[in-house]
């Protein structure tokens, strides 16, 4: 079958930004709840959602999934019967993080009743920044994007070696950054996001380089002393942080940290 009949469901916005860079846009047919970009996959049907309401403060959605989790359960709920409808050829998922999207085992299961039964899963697993690349070519492998996968890796180094060319014209030092990826309880960012700060011309703290993501308590998150804090919860919109920053229990635990009132957040 070539590329241009391909029907592909996506299950985690960065394959679907993957799948679009690749020129396969016209061959997404579903994608998951949190696919937001580019603004022209919205309109597509949503085959995910999570059982998790996110309306609620970070430490209680961050103990629903811990519970949730320690169950074996999965906190994604993957429309069987709509994945069926959409019959695809291919399904992007990912097998790194079961809190962050539909997880493999989900996928799987989902698959099993689709009557297609040659349904191709590419699942991504990035952890550094040499894995994102790895998983353009996965992408493209699968797709029959090949060439388009290696353009898009020249494009991706590019762009990071001409950051890094800026930093390291435009810094006269470089700052400290914390990079928090969960509010409460305070989760430092691993995986490629210190390398990101490295490349900025920055010095990531707590986690350094390409690692786990790491829970800190308050009085530990106290003991940094950053330049800069980096806020970016996962799977939030700005707004949606601003609202959590903003909850009284929130602004009083970062009204204790020095550090929060002196350091651009």
């Amino acid at each position: 079958m070539g590329s241009s009949n391909l029907r592909i469901v996506s299950l985690i916005s960065s394959a679907t930004e993957i799948a679009c860079e690749l020129g396969l846009r016209p061959n997404l047919v579903g994608v998951s709840h949190e696919c937001d970009f580019p603004e022209s996959i919205r309109s597509l049907p949503v085959v995910s959602e999570t059982k998790i309401d996110n309306s609620q403060p970070s430490q209680s959605i961050h103990q629903s999934v811990v519970d949730i989790v320690q169950k074996g359960l999965s906190i994604y709920k993957v429309n069987a019967e709509l994945l069926r409808d959409l019959q695809p050829d291919i399904i992007l998922t990912q097998n790194q993080c079961e809190v962050c999207a539909v997880s493999l085992k989900d996928v799987e299961a989902a698959v099993r009743s689709i009557t297609k039964k040659d349904t191709v899963i590419c699942s991504l697993f990035p952890f550094a920044l040499d894995d994102l690349c790895s998983d353009f070519r996965r992408v493209g492998e699968v797709t029959g994007k090949q060439k388009e996968a290696e353009d898009l890796v020249t494009r991706f180094w590019v762009r990071l070696n001409q950051v890094n060319a800026k930093a390291g014209t435009h810094l006269k030092y470089r700052p400290k950054v914390l990079a928090l990826e969960w509010l409460d309880p305070p989760i430092i960012a691993g995986s490629w996001i210190p390398e990101l700060i490295t490349l900025a011309g920055a010095d990531p703290l707590v986690v350094d380089g390409p690692k786990p993501f790491k829970k800190v308590s308050w009085p530990e998150l106290y003991a940094q002393k950053p330049d800069k804090i980096l806020i970016f919860p996962c799977g939030w919109s700005e707004e949606r942080t601003f609202q959590e920053l903003s909850r009284p229990d929130i602004e009083e635990k970062f009204n204790a940290w020095p550090a929060a009132q002196s350091a651009p957040v």
